[in-house]
């Protein structure tokens, strides 16, 4: 009774991973494979997928897992955790299918609880020296192996900022600075042998830019006076007129005065009681 069980479960898993594959013919084949239970042939073309075809980033992680799933079968636990850490480094929040079975679920949850941080994929750029030349170095530190195919670099470089691009096969690649040791920037990503980008970082410049010019206020300056030379000159005048005017008024007044006496000495009467 609990073999005929076994097996109905097993075929009913198997009808429901049949419906959920639909990727790459070549990822297909390994999955119908795998349903046949030949799983040396199933991973024979799970790891030809892996190689040849064009993947897309998601087809490479559904690859990851389903071929975990066969070395789980094969008993091989070692190849079965080294594409579980492919899966943590891509995507630690990666979610199996339902038809996953639990030891590989519990492994891969294992896996992030005591080694997390150590699973922390990333792609540095950092300035580097070597034999007295300086390069911009891009790097992916703490890669599984097989994961990451080949390294971009491009950085804008030169006195026009014209931008240099460099690839190199494995998990770093550089691009050679001048004496100055300036650039405007770099970017790099990290590719799947299809060309899928896995990872991706950037940097700022490092040349000085030449500050834009500094707004001068315009110093204030107080209305001009008119020259003191033409005030001088209008003083005498001024103090003259004055003068005259002043002294004409005294004369007037004398010369009132005395004729006012001379006309009352001439018009007095005496009179004698």
């Amino acid at each position: 009774m609990r073999i005929a069980l076994g097996i109905f479960v097993f075929l009913g898993l198997l009808t429901a991973l049949a419906g959920e594959a639909k990727a790459h013919p070549l990822l297909d084949e390994a999955i119908a494979s795998y349903e046949e239970a030949d799983f040396e042939g199933a991973l024979g073309t799970f790891n030809a997928a892996a190689r040849n075809a064009d993947l897309s980033v998601e087809e490479l992680l559904r690859l990851f897992e389903m071929r975990a799933l066969v070395f789980h079968a094969l008993g091989n636990k070692a190849a079965m955790q080294a594409d579980l850490r492919r899966l943590a480094a891509v995507r630690p929040s990666y979610r199996f299918s339902r038809l996953t079975p639990p030891p590989v679920r519990q492994a891969f949850e294992q896996m992030l609880e005591s080694d997390g941080a150590s699973l922390d994929v990333e792609l540095v750029i950092q300035e580097e020296s070597a034999d007295g030349v300086f390069y911009v170095v891009a790097r992916v530190d703490q890669v599984p192996t097989g994961l990451v195919d080949h390294v971009g670099l491009q950085c804008r470089v030169g006195e026009d900022g014209k931008a240099v691009a460099r690839t190199a096969q494995g998990s770093q690649v550089r691009i050679e600075l001048s004496e100055s040791r300036e650039h405007d920037g770099c970017e790099a990503t990290a590719h799947t042998r299809q060309g899928g980008v896995l990872f991706h970082t950037s940097i700022a410049g490092t040349r000085v830019k030449t500050p834009p010019d500094v707004f001068q206020m315009p110093e204030y300056q107080a209305p001009r006076d008119e020259p003191t030379v033409s005030k001088k000159k209008r003083w005498p005048w001024i103090v003259a007129a004055a003068a005259l005017v002043a002294a004409g008024g005294v004369t007037a007044g004398v010369v009132l005065s005395r004729r006012s006496q001379q006309s009352q000495s001439a018009g007095a009467v005496t009179v004698n009681w």
